[in-house]
Order: C-alpha cells, then structure tokens, then sequence
C-alpha cells in the first residue's frame, strides 16, 4: 500500500508551502477582543499588484500601520522588510516594530548562534534595526505553548467531526472552515492579491526559504524536527511503494485519493483557524496597543493621564518587548510597522478596520 507514505508526504508539502507563509510556532490564556470602528477609504490604503504591504491608518486611534508580508527567511522579505524600516527612521517617522514571534520562541532563537547569523530571517532583521534606532520592538504573536496546546485541541475536533457526520459534525466542520476563511483570509481592493504572493522576486528566492526555514527547526528543536522527518523518510521507503503506476488497482487509488481528501480538510481547518484566525487577533491586538502610544495628545483625556502608570507613559496595557529593547510611549507622527507572514496580513487588516458583523 501507499497510503502511508501518501499521507506523510501530503501533510509535509501543505505545511512546508503554507508554513513558509505564516510562521506556526499573549501573555495569558484569554482571548483578547479588539474594539472596532467603520472602516477607513480605500484611499488610505496603498497596495500594488505585486506588493507585500498593506499600509492604512488605524482608525481608532489614527495612527498609520505598515504591514509588511513576508515569505519566512526569503532575501527578497528581508531586504523589503529592512527598506521599509530604513526609509521610517529616514523620514523620522519610525514607531514600533511588531514581528510575528513570542517570548518562548524568540529567546529559544536568540540562544543559537546558527539562527542568529547564518539563518538570518526577516524578523531579526527588524529586530536588529529597532535596536540600531532605539525604537520599540514588541514580541507580539501568541505564545508557542498556547498554540501548539490549540492545535492539538483543534486537529482533534477536526477529525471527530469528521467521521461523525449523523452527529452534526460535518456541519460543524464546514461553518468552521467558511467561518476562518472569511475572517482570516479576506479578499477585496483593500487587500493583498494573489500577485503579493506570486511575485516572481519572491518565488524566485524561495529555495532559499525552504532550506532555511527547516533547518530552523532542527537546530531551535532537534529532536521534533527529527521525529518529523523520520516519518517522513519512513513512509518514503515503505516497500509497497515500489509499483509500477499501471498494476495499482482502482480501490488503491480512490483510497488514496480518499486519504488525500481527509487530511486536506484536517489541516484547512486547524491551518484556518488555529493557526491564522486565532493568532491574527493576538497579533492585531498587540499592534492596536502600540497605535495607543502614538494617537495625537487631544484624542487622550486628563483622566486617562491622570492614572497613566505604566514607565514611561506606555499606553500599550501587556506588551512584550524584546529583550533589550526600549518601551513604547506616546510621540506624535509615527508609524506602527508589523513584519508577519504574507498570510496573516489581510485578516489583521480586516481586524483594525472593519466593524464585526
């Protein structure tokens, strides 16, 4: 039979291609809910066919936001990620700087000199700028244990409601799907395009990407990237594998492409909502709370100054700042610059501008 190998393989190619895009692995448990006002224009918002950033104003506090999407530790991500820092700090206009990683895997990745140097991302990159220009540099996405603890929660889910479908369970599964896919992947002017992510300037440095990006996880955890792969090889070499294509049976066949089906569904459910919805609030969250230090002086009232007790007048309530790093407090004419995966951009857009339904 083939079906294992299918499987293994099935699996690594969805993840390696969407990972790539949105990097998988809050200071608490509890969902974080962020206030909503009417959408800005779509003037306020600046996007090519091709490009890789969303760039809009916030609407509750008025502050401008950059989005800059990313194809994790693709050069072209990096280099777009460093002009756009460089050319803030030119024009003085540099805020803070927002990248897609938590406490946990950040100081994990800060304890290998490998991915400090050799394995340079554009997350470092930023890093390394905001410490340069002495600029806020917050570990804004959800923290690794909650996530990996959601992901298990949710493939669970995924498969029970899958092989219950005189329980509701398909139901479930399919409002799941539409639900996430609305939220976390929006469409529209206002938004990235399937030319951000087909940009031949970034496809044509991808292998770079999908070198780098495992090699991360055999030197940041060894011994999980181990076990994957390991699997992955297993499955490869199962003996039952070696067939001639014409002598596999029609039942082999529509086994395997019934396999396929399964875990296509599995993982668009946890890839859809653990690992993008879910996150983009906490992600969108730790964004709108920097926007806070920098909305014009009139927007903020005695009494709110008045009891201000954060150092340095830091209005961002839980941030978590790199190591190192200077704290965020109010100063007027910046801009809040996020680096994230290209597929998280567009559901955090549609979180800081759109009023929920």
């Amino acid at each position: 039979m083939m079906l294992p190998s299918a499987v293994c393989l099935g699996l690594a190619i969805q993840a390696s291609f969407l990972l790539s895009f949105c990097r998988p692995f809050s200071t608490n448990n509890n969902p974080r809910i962020i206030q909503h006002v009417v959408p800005t224009s779509s003037s306020s918002s600046s996007t090519s066919l091709r490009s890789q950033i969303l760039d809009f104003v916030e609407p509750t506090t008025g502050v401008r936001v950059k989005l800059v999407g990313a194809m994790h530790y693709n050069p072209s991500s990096i280099k777009l990620a460093t002009d756009s820092i460089n050319a803030l700090e030119a024009d003085g206009q540099l805020g803070s700087i927002i990248i897609e990683s938590c406490d946990i895997r950040w100081n994990a990745t800060m304890e290998s000199n490998l991915v400090k140097e050799a394995l340079m991302s554009e997350m470092k990159a930023a890093h390394d700028l905001g410490m340069k220009y002495q600029r806020p540099v917050v570990l804004g996405d959800q923290r690794i244990n909650i996530t990996v603890s959601a992901l298990k929660s949710g493939a669970k889910e995924a498969v029970l409601d899958l092989f219950q479908p005189w329980n509701g369970g398909w139901g479930r599964l399919t409002e799941s799907i539409s639900s996430s896919r609305k939220v976390a992947v929006p469409t529209g002017d206002q938004y990235l395009g399937l030319g951000s992510f087909l940009d031949p300037k970034l496809w044509g440095a991808a292998p770079v990407s999908f070198i780098k990006y495992p090699l991360s996880y055999f030197v940041k955890s060894p011994l999980f990237a181990a076990a994957v792969f390991g699997l992955i090889i297993l499955g490869g070499v199962d003996s039952s594998d070696a067939y001639v294509a014409d002598s596999a049976s029609a039942t082999d066949l529509l086994q395997s492409l019934s396999i396929s089906i399964l875990e296509t569904v599995i993982f668009a459910r946890i890839f859809l909502k653990e690992l993008l919805a879910d996150r983009n609030e906490v992600l969108a969250e730790s964004i709108l709370e920097q926007c806070r230090n920098y909305e014009a002086e009139s927007s903020s009232g005695w009494l709110e100054k008045l009891f201000q007790t954060n150092n340095n007048g830091d209005k961002s309530t839980g941030a978590i700042y790199a190591p190192g790093s200077v704290v965020g407090k109010p100063e007027d004419g910046k801009t809040v610059v996020a680096v994230l995966g290209l597929a998280h951009c567009n559901g955090i857009k549609k979180l800081l501008t759109e009023t929920e339904s």
